[in-house]
């Protein structure tokens, strides 16, 4: 469990996390479920595309994609994917597209550990709810 939980710190800022609940309102749902949520709802779709533009070389599609991410990312503390997403976006507005497929694919596998360690952490947090 230890080395899970380090990878959680190392995929998600645990100090964005924190500021999330600090904005908890006593009585509403749990933050941290609600915009990991939506975050998991949402994301699949700005992944694909990121990854459809890099394969098709539709350069504008990229900055879009990667520019949605890079935003959503950052609000739920996956710092690093937040800045591969910047890095594709940037490439994207620059129609800088040599090296895009593999930068895409190390977005695409920071994704997944975000996902997992996300997950994670809704599940600590609907377990912390249901102890109180």
């Amino acid at each position: 469990m230890v080395e899970a939980r380090e990878d959680i710190c190392e995929a998600i800022d645990r100090s964005v996390l924190a500021g999330l609940r600090d904005l908890q309102v006593k009585g509403d749902p749990d933050i941290i479920v609600e915009v990991g949520g939506l975050f998991i709802k949402h994301s699949p779709s700005k992944i694909s595309a990121i990854l459809r533009a890099s394969e098709s070389g539709d350069a504008k599609g990229l900055q879009i994609a990667a520019h949605s991410l890079k935003s959503s990312s950052a609000y739920i503390g996956a710092m690093r994917l937040s800045a591969l997403s910047k890095e594709l976006e940037q490439m994207g507005r620059s129609n800088a597209m040599d090296g895009v497929k593999d930068k895409a694919k190390m977005l695409e596998a920071e994704y997944m550990r975000v996902m997992t360690a996300l997950k994670t952490e809704i599940e600590l947090a609907n377990e912390s709810a249901n102890n109180q």
